[in-house]
């Protein structure tokens, strides 16, 4: 009778945390992140490990939202009961490899997220690579149940975004990893994105370390690779965007003029009635599609980085690079003159201006996915494309910035969300320009 009693207890408080956590609206069927938190709440045999993780997560946010100290408190006492039977589970040679153990160290991450227990963004990161490591150990063929597979999938979001940041290959990008979890199975559209991700932090990973290789190879040969496989890259983006607009209704996105809003309307937190905002088709484009915004940042500083800082006498050193033909088609085909012409159209191409514009429609896009009816998770999935947001227009003084810091206020005060506090602090740029290669040459 007490375990049937415990067990209605948590089913309650998890039912009470998913109807705060998960999209209200129609688009949550098409939102397939947060599916892995609705079937974990849904195993009948969860294990003390499972078991204890959503009641520390549940708990601490329901306390929280509803101001409620003494149920925070409990929350927090269980998630070190859950960390030392997770700790367990791990030495376990038969837990280990359960989906309901994953399932449990991915309630933790994002209860570190919620809560950002240490104040750190370090703590989240540990959080994310134990959680990864754990993929791994599993091997790519584990990932065929529905709980196993949803929680893969938003495990391969968070380390493509630690891997950005860190600008560190994953392996992940393997080629092992990027298709043997789904067998014969298409990828959906944001798995899809996802690999051109752990693509560009594998280079920049590159980029950041390499040195001359050998003799024949020069830097300046190395350097119009690197340039080379970044644009190769770009051009992989927009072919996958392209693929988005074809699967996705028209428009994907249009502005909403801020007299489209209800001024009664107290519980929207996102914006001032004086702010506009996108409209998205759905929940699950916005966060698609503000991912690959950010990506497309990232990588647009990647390329800056190089262009930007080629010394003048170079380029007599460089053949082979690819004529930009829409900007050099009228000059003579001389190599030197022309690769000249190459670098300061790509410089012109990704400037800071192009950040500035996708970083802009990034801030337009939070206040839709912080509307009530998307809840926390619509809020929470802002964090990659906002702070990449932030690490852009943090030293432009102007109305995208004032508002890029309104909205990590809200998601901090408003949402919950302690990591937004943390990572507004301490974020270190992942899109500064990466100069250590050219500083070789140099």
């Amino acid at each position: 009778m007490e375990m049937n009693c415990t067990s209605l207890f948590d089913a309650q408080f998890a039912g009470l945390f998913l109807g705060k956590y998960l999209p209200s609206s129609a688009d949550f069927a098409n939102s397939a992140s947060p599916m892995w938190l609705q079937q974990a709440a849904d195993v009948r045999d969860p294990g003390e490990t499972l078991k204890l993780s959503l009641r520390a997560l549940s708990m601490t946010r329901l306390g929280r939202i509803n101001n409620d100290d003494s149920m925070t408190t409990q929350g927090k006492i269980n998630y070190v009961l859950a960390l030392r039977e997770l700790q367990k589970a791990l030495w376990d040679e038969q837990s280990m490899w359960k989906d309901e153990t994953l399932a449990a160290g991915r309630v933790l991450v994002y209860h570190e997220i919620f809560e950002a227990t240490s104040g750190s963004i370090s703590a989240v990161a540990n959080h994310e690579a134990g959680m990864a490591l754990l993929v791994q150990l599993r091997g790519p063929e584990k990932y065929h149940s529905p709980l196993a597979r949803a929680i893969l999938e938003d495990v391969r979001n968070t380390c493509m975004i630690m891997a950005l940041r860190e600008r560190k290959a994953s392996f992940f990008g393997s080629e092992t990893w990027a298709t043997q979890p789904w067998g014969r199975e298409a990828k959906s559209v944001p798995q899809k994105l996802y690999d051109k991700g752990f693509a560009l932090a594998a280079l920049l990973e590159e980029m950041g370390t390499s040195r001359r290789p050998n003799d024949d190879v020069t830097p300046a040969e190395q350097l119009v690779r690197f340039l080379s496989r970044c644009l190769q890259i770009d051009n992989e983006l927009e072919a996958w965007y392209q693929e988005l607009l074809d699967d996705s209704p028209s428009p994907l996105y249009w502005i909403r003029p801020a007299d489209e809003k209800d001024p009664t309307d107290v519980t929207n937190p996102s914006t001032n009635m004086n702010d506009t905002a996108f409209e998205f088709a759905s929940l699950h484009l916005a966060h698609v599609t503000m991912n690959y915004w950010a990506i497309r940042i990232i990588l647009s500083s990647a390329v800056a980085g190089i262009c930007n800082n080629v010394p003048q006498g170079i380029f007599d050193a460089w053949h082979g690079l690819p004529e930009y033909s829409t900007m050099a088609a009228d000059e003579p085909h001389s190599s030197s003159y022309t690769s000249k012409k190459f670098i300061e159209a790509m410089a012109s191409k990704y400037c800071i201006d192009q950040r500035i514009e996708l970083a802009s429609n990034i801030v337009l896009s939070v206040p839709y996915c912080m509307d009530e009816k998307m809840g926390l998770f619509g809020s929470q999935k802002t964090l990659f494309p906002l702070g990449t947001t932030l690490s852009v227009l943090e030293t432009l003084p102007g109305e995208d910035s004032a508002r890029c810091q309104k909205l990590y206020q809200q998601l901090t005060t408003k949402k919950g969300l302690q990591f937004a506090r943390v990572q507004a602090r301490d974020l270190q740029s992942p899109t500064s320009e990466d100069t250590s290669f050219i500083e070789e040459i140099q």
